[in-house]
């Protein structure tokens, strides 16, 4: 097919195909995606895990059904973990998305050798079928040479759906196969799948639009612009019934790097209202600049400690308030395996870190509890936004964050700490997956961007009401009327907000959504 440039177009073919009353979510819309094979920490877990999901009222779970772990060596199938994922996820009432994925040494790459990748396409999906009713094919192919042998070769992609997708159906007609879901939104990668075919062969189409906080205007509108070009694709080769998955979305709690002036010390200490105690570290490994002299930007009310790179497992938040390096060109925050552990204990339980460059900049790495606010808004933001521009599956990235290193952030990406200890956006996940059950509907009529605020609203299956608002830019003073019949408003991560009564003549919102149950109407004035 022609290429066609649709973006001018997008918002109109978005709303041409979006039902008029609402968008109805008959099952669950939500998932996790977690790693429950290759014997690793989250398979061990099971089922605690699994049923922390059901009591956070999420359904589905994103679990692989990778070929290197069923079969291996070649002819020798293993069976015995994915059994039990099913198994547990079936008891608890969980859905289970189950990617078919990567290369084995013997069938590299699996799109070459197609009678091996389906002898184990049809013996998994066959063993699984009527438990297991969704099958996401491939993870991320545009992500070259990471999880697909060259760039650009969507062509291939679409050789193996295809085959997989005919083998599938055979099998079961009514099983689901999802496209692969694509790093970030690729353009150019999808509309290459689609010239090649794919629409053909698959069910639902997935994409994985990881971004930065939805803390501006912009950002809100540029993440409901990137749905609308999919859409408007879609459309262009005749897909725009086949529903659009999110089957990887999230924000990792890494520590932040900012870069801010030398004022940055002393704001932080002014907020405090004390005088600061703070690790300088300084030794033959790490040889400061002569020319540097600490009292130059710690003037009174700091008092200063000389700590070795050693002695850095000794500096504890109730010993140091902050830790800093000073100017150095062998700055080693990123690459000592000795440094990484002892800051990463240091930022999580709190505390604070500077690198001064000498230059009159400040790398500052902090602090964990605000990354770990702003991926509870982002997630719930991007979920309520999700269900109001009609997409049917989210699947959040991920349950539990290794958290190996605070500075890595693959590491730092779960709703939970390691433990299964809840970070904030478990609570703000949980908080929407109650009150969003299934056969809830949004409602598509009640306009989401009104004045300073988004607004989402939909009906629970039971007719009760509920409205979701928030102010993308920070704090604000709203004026509102809230209709009659409201039973609780709670804040983002599902507490009762008791001060909020149906004669509060304003709200105060923020990137943190508030919940109003019940009411028929609310105005943003």
């Amino acid at each position: 097919m022609k290429k066609i440039i649709y973006i001018g177009t997008a918002v109109s073919v978005c709303l041409a195909f979006m039902p008029l009353r609402g968008v109805s979510q008959e099952t669950s819309p939500f998932g996790v995606c977690m790693h429950l094979s290759g014997g690793g920490e989250e398979y061990n877990q099971m089922p605690e895990n699994l049923r922390m999901l059901r009591e956070a009222g999420i359904r589905w779970v994103r679990a692989d059904f990778s070929w290197g772990n069923i079969e291996g060596p070649q002819g020798t199938w293993h069976f015995e973990e994915q059994d039990r994922v099913v198994e547990e996820a079936d008891r608890l009432g969980l859905r289970i998305l189950a990617p078919l994925l990567y290369n084995v040494p013997w069938a590299n790459p699996a799109y070459r050798h197609p009678e091996a990748w389906l002898a184990y396409v049809e013996k998994t999906v066959t063993r699984y079928k009527d438990k297991v009713r969704c099958w996401e094919i491939w993870n991320e192919p545009n992500l070259a040479p990471r999880f697909w042998e060259q760039r650009d070769d969507a062509a291939n992609y679409v050789l193996l759906l295809q085959a997989t997708y005919k083998k599938i159906k055979e099998i079961d007609p009514d099983l689901v196969v999802v496209h692969a879901g694509t790093a970030g939104i690729p353009m150019e990668y999808i509309e290459k799948s689609f010239a090649a075919g794919s629409g053909l062969f698959f069910d639902k189409f997935a994409i994985h639009p990881y971004r930065p906080l939805l803390d501006t205007w912009e950002a809100t509108l540029r993440f409901r612009e990137d749905l609308e070009k999919v859409r408007a694709l879609m459309a262009g080769y005749g897909l725009e019934q086949k529903d659009i998955w999110l089957t990887e979305m999230g924000m990792s709690t890494m520590a932040g790097l900012e870069v801010r002036d030398g004022e940055v010390f002393h704001e932080a200490k002014a907020e405090t209202g004390r005088d600061w105690k703070v690790a300088v570290v300084c030794d033959e490994d790490f040889p400061v600049a002569p020319s540097f002299s600490p009292q130059t930007v710690f003037p009174a009310g700091f008092r200063l400690d000389t700590v070795r790179i050693s002695e850095l497992r000794r500096v504890r938040l109730e010993n140091y308030d902050a830790v800093f390096f000073p100017p150095t060109d062998n700055f080693p925050l990123h690459v000592s395996q000795i440094v990484a552990p002892h800051l990463t204990r240091y930022l999580r339980a709190g505390g604070k870190v500077y690198y001064y460059t000498g230059t009159g900049n400040v790398y500052y790495y902090g602090d964990a509890a605000t990354k770990e606010t702003n991926q509870a808004n982002f997630i719930a933001q991007t979920v309520c936004l999700s269900l109001r521009f009609g997409i049917e599956r989210y699947f959040c990235y991920e349950m539990e964050s290794p958290e190996e290193n605070i500075f890595d952030r693959e590491d730092n990406f779960g709703l939970t700490h390691r433990g299964l200890r809840p970070k904030p956006s478990y609570h703000a996940y949980a908080a929407i997956g109650k009150l969003f059950p299934e056969g809830s509907t949004v409602d598509t009529s009640v306009e989401w961007r009104q004045k300073d605020c988004c607004v989402v609203s939909w009906r629970q299956a039971d007719g009760t009401r509920v409205w979701a608002v928030w102010s993308p830019e920070g704090a604000r003073r709203v004026n509102v009327k809230i209709g009659k019949g409201l039973r609780q408003a709670l804040d983002g991560l599902g507490r009762a907000l008791p001060a909020v009564t149906e004669a509060s003549g304003t709200l105060e919102t923020g990137a943190a959504i508030t919940y109003l149950v019940g009411p028929e109407t609310l105005e943003i004035q």
